[in-house]
């Protein structure tokens, strides 16, 4: 299963406290992400909708921490290292109360360090579910605690080992391959109309071309008008202006296998009434430059107004 920077596996897991009688799962059990970005701030539920959810489906409530930690050699997966530094990966909260029944969120916050040296690598961490120990004085003999370990890989800049093998296999990479990422994705917060907006600077939305062929490719990029195949999800509706968002530059150079994007993405939503609260959607457009027959992908961003 593939999603567009780039998360492709999720399966889930489980445990039992015979004990305790707390069951707890979770589907957050192996994740790959392609093509991070250093010094980029990633959090998994906002940009990706993919929270780290641990539901407690046993008899009685449960105390359960939530923390990364750094995996054994003979844990890792083939083409994979170690993180080096469990301040790559945050858990946000890192302790839950569960009741029967309950399931609670954690945010996975990643943010590799802004340095060369890690481009191009595939490091690996873990994410540890457990019970939390009893408080001193609370046992009465053996106490069991529950634990979930997931994985969490992910190459910074570029293709995973496992992306690589099968490109190469498949000879993609003699051949048109690119993508816009993300394909969708939500402006954080209420936008006031009237104020110039840098979407990138000011609430973090970016958008990059990822070419994973061979030779380089020219790309232009503007926002525009859905297709007409295209319907905007349920509460929301198309923007009706695409030319209140502007991209800076407004064409790019990638070459092969890498990615790159626009500096800049800047909205400006005109001050009227019939603009407020309201729940747009603005298409990006990327077309492949200088071919006979137009190439061309899109990506969605949806932004809410202020009331």
């Amino acid at each position: 299963m593939k999603r567009g920077f780039i998360i492709f596996a999720v399966l889930a897991a489980g445990a039992y406290d015979a004990c305790a009688q707390s069951m707890l799962s979770t589907k957050f059990a192996d994740v790959i992400m392609e093509y991070v970005v250093p010094g980029k701030i990633y959090n998994l539920r906002t940009m990706r909708n993919l929270p780290y959810r641990v539901v407690n489906s046993g008899g009685g409530p449960a105390d359960v921490t939530v923390q990364a930690e750094i995996p054994q050699a003979n844990q890792l997966k083939p083409g994979y290292e170690a993180v080096p530094d469990l301040s790559w990966v945050r858990t946000v909260p890192d302790k839950l109360r569960l009741e029967a029944g309950q399931t609670g969120v954690v945010d996975i916050i990643l943010q590799v360090p802004d340095d060369p040296q890690y481009a191009g690598r595939n490091f690996q961490a873990h994410i540890l579910c457990r019970t939390a120990d009893p408080p001193p004085g609370e046992t009465t003999g053996l106490a069991f605690l529950t634990a979930l370990q997931s994985r969490l890989r992910f190459t910074v800049g570029g293709p995973g080992p496992e992306e690589v093998a099968r490109l190469q296999k498949q000879g993609i990479y003699q051949t048109l391959n690119f993508t816009l990422e993300p394909q969708s994705q939500q402006v954080p917060g209420f936008l006031e109309p009237g104020k110039k907006i840098s979407l990138t600077k000011e609430k973090g939305t970016a958008v990059s071309i990822i070419n994973r062929g061979a030779q380089k490719l020219k790309f232009s990029l503007k926002s525009v008008k859905p297709p007409a195949e295209a319907a905007p999800p349920a509460g929301f509706e198309n923007a009706p202006d695409p030319n209140w968002l502007k991209i800076k530059p407004g064409s790019l150079k990638v070459g092969g296998g890498s990615m790159k994007g626009p500096k800049e993405l800047v909205l400006e939503i005109p001050d009227a009434p019939e603009h407020r609260g309201k729940k747009y959607v603005f298409v990006i457009q990327a077309v492949l430059s200088d071919r006979e027959i137009p190439v061309e992908v899109f990506g969605n961003i949806y932004v809410n107004t202020a009331k």
